[in-house]
């Protein structure tokens, strides 16, 4: 029997390199996953959109009579009375007229006698402008006196300035001692008076109904307490002028009787109606109303006196926005997308004049998928 040496083959062994493959290649995954998470929890985006206040105007017809008849009726009392009224306008035309200059004048006397300058007596001026007393007047030894004055000739050259005169009646000599001078200008040589024309007397017609309905609503500040909305309108109005076409006169006027209507009604009841129809004409999807614009402007469109009613325009103006809240800026609408895509959704929406768009990280290029990650700010601006 022949005795064989027992030999083994080792078994095959992975070389050490594909170990280290695996290991690098596990390692390089957790890296990548997470970065990824990192990245995703660290990714945020910041919308902030400006928006400007604008106007939108209510426009509503309102019935108006002592019981509410409707959705769009008011409680109100609806009268009518005459009312009388005058009132003073100037005409826009003038023509130039002349006239006496007039003034005043210190006369002194440095004598030791009383003298005496009776009424026209004449006082010269510098520049040979001759002007005459208005009345009598008794000057004291070593004193002085003021006296009126008024030019010997009609014209704009008499209106002069502050300056001394002679007085040519007395003698060369006592002409030294007794003189006169004036402190302010010599005025009303020249002047203009109106022409009454027919456009002065057609705008006074127009005027005189609107000076008609204030006078009338001044006179009954005081009635009606409960109704802090007093309107008034003129339905008939007959006016006379104190002029005819071409007169000279400084001013004329206008004199008639009107016939008013007048609604009386609480302000808070037309507050209600209103913000009711300005909720319907809102567009809930984006807008909102920051307050109204003023007062309404309400207008008396028709009457019918037997039943005490009348029909009211309304016209209320009101101040809307964007509305951060509405639906149009919901974060979901932004989730995952671009900064193009979001900028070009949000500049189409009503109220915008721009956006910016934050992405962070800086290298990040999309929003979020979660809408939590996304924060979207409105700014108003006027």
């Amino acid at each position: 029997m022949y005795a064989h040496r027992l030999s083994t083959k080792p078994a095959h062994e992975p070389p050490v390199k594909t170990y280290r493959v695996i290991a690098f290649s596990f390692l390089a995954l957790t890296v990548v996953l997470l970065t990824i998470v990192i990245f995703s929890a660290l990714k945020k985006t910041e919308i902030t959109v400006i928006a400007k206040e604008d106007k939108k105007t209510i426009n509503l017809a309102v019935s108006a009579a002592k019981e509410k008849a409707g959705e769009k009726s008011l409680s109100a009392i609806v009268t009518t009375t005459k009312f009388y009224f005058s009132e003073n306008y100037s005409p826009t035309g003038a023509k130039t007229v002349e006239g006496l200059s007039k003034g005043e004048v210190t006369v002194y006397n440095k004598t030791n006698e009383l003298v005496t300058l009776v009424k026209t007596t004449r006082l010269l001026s510098p520049n040979n402008v001759l002007f005459r007393l208005s009345d009598r007047i008794n000057i004291p030894a070593q004193g002085k006196i003021t006296a009126k004055v008024y030019a010997d000739q009609g014209g704009a050259s008499s209106d002069i300035g502050p300056t001394s005169f002679t007085i040519p009646g007395l003698s060369t000599e006592k002409q030294k001692s007794v003189y006169a001078e004036s402190a302010q200008p010599m005025a009303g040589g020249s002047g203009k008076i109106g022409i009454v024309s027919e456009s002065d007397i057609s705008s006074a017609k127009n005027d005189f109904k609107e000076k008609v309905r204030q006078a009338y609503l001044k006179q009954i500040k005081e009635t009606e307490i409960w109704a802090d909305l007093k309107i008034v309108s003129i339905s008939d109005s007959e006016s006379v002028s104190s002029h005819k076409v071409g007169d000279e006169a400084g001013n004329f006027s206008l004199t008639g009787t009107s016939t008013v209507v007048a609604v009386f009604l609480a302000k808070k009841d037309l507050e209600e109606l209103l913000n009711k129809e300005i909720g319907k004409t809102v567009d809930n999807n984006s807008e909102k109303i920051l307050s109204f614009s003023g007062e309404p402007v309400i207008s008396i469109a028709s009457t019918d006196l037997t039943k005490q009613s009348a029909e009211l325009n309304v016209s209320q103006e009101t101040l809307v926005t964007l509305n951060v809240d509405a639906q149009s800026l919901a974060k979901t609408n932004f989730a995952g997308k671009d900064k193009s895509e979001i900028e070009r959704y949000v500049v189409s929406l009503p109220h915008v004049t721009g956006v910016n768009v934050k992405f962070s990280p800086s290298w990040s290029d999309t929003a979020p998928s979660s809408p939590d990650k996304i924060k979207v700010v409105v700014k108003n601006v006027k």
